[in-house]
Parts: C-alpha cells; structure tokens; sequence
C-alpha cells in the first residue's frame, strides 16, 4: 500500500515534469526558427533595399540627357580631372578589369577613384578587357563555354561586392571568325547581370557594311577591328552601346584627324539602321596625335590638350571644314610636324552630331587628357538640351490643348 501510494503521490510530478521537459524542447526548437526567420527578414529587406537602390541608379543613367560616361585610367592627370568634374558626369567606366585565357578576370578600381564616385553618387561601370587587345587570350575565352561561364560568375561577383551599377565589355581585336561565340557570350553576360537589375554595355568598334572584307575606300571600310561585332544581336541584349568613333587616323596611317565629322556621320549611319538610337553613345575623343616625318620615317604619339600649346608656331592651329577638327603644321628642318586634335569648338560639333541623330549620349575617351573647355562648353551644351526638351514639352501641350478645342467644336479628329 505505501509503494502504492508513493506512485500514487509521485505520478503528478513526473506529469509536470514530462511538460516541463516538453516545453523546453519546443523552446529550443522556436527560438533557432524564429531566429532564422528574423535573418530571413532582415535579408529581404536588405535584399529589397539593394534592389530599390539599383533600380534608381538604372533611372538615373537611363534617363540622362544625354548621358555622359566618362573613361578613366589610373593616372594623376585623370584623377584630378575626376576630383574637380565628378558632379558633372553620368557614368564613370575605369579600365582597370583584364580577363585571361581561362576566364579569371583581375584587377580593381583604385580606392581613391571609388571614395570620390561614392562622394559624389557617381555610377561605376568598369571596363574588361582583353589585356593588349590580345587575340589569343579572346580566342581561348570565347572558345571554352567553362571559361565564359567563369567571366560571367565574377562580374556577378565583383559588381555586387563593390556595389557597381555594372559592366562594359570592352574586348577587342577579336577574330572576325569568332563573331558568333562573343555575341553569344555578350548574351550570357547581359542576361546573368540583368537578373541583379545591373546595366550592361559594349564598346564597339566602327562598321561601315556587313560585308567583311568590303569594297569601299580606305577611310570608310570596315576592318578587321569591327568586323567581330554583330550590332544587331548586340543592341538587342544589352542597355547601350559604345560607338568608339575614333581613331580615324593612327599611328600607321597618315596624319589626319582622330575623329572626322564625315567618318563619324558615316559610321552612325550604318550603326542606326541596326541599333535604336536610344542605346547608342557616340564616342568622343579628348586626346590628339601627332606625327613627325623626317628622311627617316615618320613616327607618331598620342597628345593630351596640354601637350599641344607648347607644339604651335604662327600662324597658329587652323580648322578643317569638311572634318570639323583643329589641326596645324610646321616645318622643322628637313622633317614635318602634324597634329590634329579635339579642342571645345570640335567637340561642341561632335555633341551637335549627337544631337542631330537623336543618340542617348556620349562616351568620352579619357579623363586628364581634355581641353579645360570642354566642361564649361558641355555645360551649357546641357542647359540647351533642357531649354529645348522644356519648349518642345510646352508647345506638345499646347498642341494638345488646340487639338482638344477644335474637336470639342468640330467633332472632327
């Protein structure tokens, strides 16, 4: 009887203790959901907060105009530039990304470059490139669908490490024979990035005809240089492109200008008929080149704006008409010096032109090496634009309004 009475008496506090136990589990195994659900929410929020952010950058690039993206290498010139003009850009697209044959993809934007675009609320869309424009390393990339998924897995990586509005594709002197498989890799490229809501972009070079080689004149054909570029099925897959309408004349070529009126008028005619014009940027070039011929040969290098005061003798720079770009020449002994380049009054043409062929804006190659003029210039080459969008706005309305009496009155449409 006491043994059953002690089980009796102890039946109640083995019950509680059972609950208690009971409790204590379900605790352990709430507060580790809970736990995971308030993380969860946390990195939604923070995923939506992203998202929000990167869709305001999308609208503040995409909605410039017109938009003005602005190339910088890492050079004291071109960071000065860039401290005393960040305000005034769009875009900043540092060339500072190299891929390799394999698909790595190395480099880094400088961290001066990166406090001064997070200063000032400056987009970044880096360049990648194939180092020295190297053939070999493109050819080996696009050849191996492991490699170009390798490319495409770091710039996913890189852009939201460092937070970058996205990336231009700047790969160059690509065999014309692998035309298929760069776009086919552009393609790639646009639609991982487009899943972060990121921008992508292409620098392309100039194309005349889709027949390569083709039978036109020297100066209006197109090369092998921009014969890999498929403008169609490239416009297609990415936010805008850049037209690099420049170097008309290099280093191999005779003296002539980097960027003439004509040839870029000719270049943008082909590109238009292929590419909507609200996803082109004329390229705009801020540095000069110069040639030396001597009984020897002639030899050429590039200028910056600084570079060509100290070269002119009287009677001074002249303008070529028909190519709507500064120039002089002078005689040095038994040799010749000529230099073309791109001063305010040139360029201010060259902005006219993407005026007249209704483009999204411009690309200008690069910072440091500009006519201090350039920026006062594009200023008031903005406020026009504005004037004009806000005249043409008010005379739309004004329109709509007369049309809107008339048919009240008349009935008619």
């Amino acid at each position: 009887m006491e043994t059953t009475h002690a089980n009796i008496l102890t039946r109640p506090q083995t019950s509680r203790g059972i609950h208690a136990c009971f409790l204590a589990l379900l605790a352990a195994l709430l507060i580790p959901v809970c736990a995971l659900g308030a993380e969860a929410s946390r990195r939604a929020v923070q995923a939506k907060h992203e998202v929000t952010s990167l869709t305001r950058t999308r609208w503040h690039v995409l909605g410039a105009r017109p938009l003005g993206m602005f190339y910088y290498r890492d050079d004291a010139a071109g960071l000065e530039s860039l401290e005393a003009h960040a305000r005034a850009m769009t875009l900043l697209a540092p060339q500072c990304f190299r891929i390799d044959a394999e698909g790595f993809v190395h480099g880094q934007v400088p961290p001066a470059v990166l406090e001064i675009a997070r200063r000032d609320k400056l987009p970044l869309m880096p360049l990648v490139v194939n180092p020295g424009f190297d053939r070999k390393i493109a050819h080996a990339m696009l050849r191996n669908p492991k490699a170009q998924q390798r490319v495409v897995m770091y710039l996913a990586y890189l852009a939201e490490r460092d937070d970058y509005a996205g990336w231009q594709l700047d790969l160059e002197y690509i065999d014309p024979a692998d035309q298929h498989l760069y776009t086919q890799f552009v393609r790639r490229v646009a639609a991982r990035l487009h899943r972060d809501h990121r921008l992508v972009s292409v620098a392309v070079v100039p194309r005349f005809s889709d027949a390569y080689p083709d039978n036109r004149t020297a100066e209006f054909r197109t090369g092998e240089w921009g014969a890999p570029y498929d403008y169609r099925a490239i416009g297609r897959a990415v936010d805008f492109l850049t037209l690099m309408t420049y170097d008309h004349h290099g280093a191999t070529s005779p003296p002539g200008p980097v960027a003439g009126y004509a040839w870029m008028k000719g270049a943008l005619d082909y590109a238009v008929r292929r590419v909507p014009r609200s996803k082109i940027l004329l390229g705009i070039p801020f540095y000069g080149r110069e040639w030396v011929q001597t009984s020897k040969g002639t030899t050429s290098r590039t200028l910056a704006y600084k570079d060509v005061k100290p070269l002119v003798t009287n009677p001074g720079p002249r303008w070529d008409p028909r190519w709507r770009t500064t120039w002089f020449e002078v005689q040095q002994g038994n040799g010749k010096r000529t230099a073309w380049f791109d001063d305010s009054r040139s360029l201010r043409e060259k902005l006219n032109l993407m005026r007249a062929y209704r483009l999204r804006g411009f690309a200008a190659w690069r910072l440091g090496v500009e006519d201090p003029g350039f920026w006062p210039m594009a200023e008031r080459f903005e406020k026009e634009e504005l004037a004009a969008r806000k005249t043409h706005g008010s005379a739309k309305l004004a329109g709509s309004a007369s049309c809107g009496a008339t048919t009240g009155v008349t009935g008619k449409p």
